[in-house]
């Protein structure tokens, strides 16, 4: 699985020969066609063409990989035996269908769904327990901060099963 981050804060996951995106803070004009596409906001802006446009709850499995949306626009992908949750703020009611997290994804847009200067950020992925956390730049200084784990940073990551650590918590900042 390989992640990156664009230069409008949406992310970009290659796994099991598909191509995921997820949207960001403002429509990039993009030439990459991804296989599916995952929506963030409620607002209607334009999306790219993609085999498949996924916005909010239900379940599905396109090409291998499974997908899960969970209210509001958060997802649980499931792919190359990973589980990995896509957040869209850090009030999540369901805590009980994310359970053995191998990764969190915390885009910039968690922090304006958070308390007051996304205090909390922190404190609601110690209940999620992921075993790592790939986040904006931004939301990576507090979950430091909040989580008192030190950040690293990088273009993008590229992960297997087996970097994915069996305790503790480790924090990548994916700059554009």
């Amino acid at each position: 699985m390989i992640i990156t981050q664009g230069s409008d804060g949406s992310f970009k996951i290659t796994t099991s020969g598909i191509t995921l995106m997820t949207e960001g803070s403002e429509p990039e004009k993009s030439r990459m066609k991804p296989d599916i596409y995952l929506r963030m906001a409620r607002t209607e802006v334009e999306t790219p063409e993609a085999g498949f446009t996924i916005k909010g709850p239900g379940e599905y499995e396109i090409r291998g990989v499974e997908i899960r949306g969970i209210a509001p626009f958060t997802y649980c992908i499931k792919a190359e035996d990973m589980r990995l949750v896509l957040l869209s703020s850090a009030t999540i009611a369901t805590l009980d269908d994310l359970t053995n997290i191998d990764i969190a994804l915390v885009p910039a847009s968690v922090l304006q769904e958070t308390t007051e200067d996304g205090k909390g950020i922190g404190r609601f992925l110690r209940q999620l327990e992921p075993r790592m956390i790939i986040a904006a730049p931004t939301v990576a200084i507090k979950i430091s901060k909040e989580l008192g784990i030190t950040r690293t940073e990088a273009e993008k990551i590229t992960i297997k099963r087996r970097d994915i650590p069996s305790t503790g918590m480790t924090l990548t900042c994916l700059t554009a």
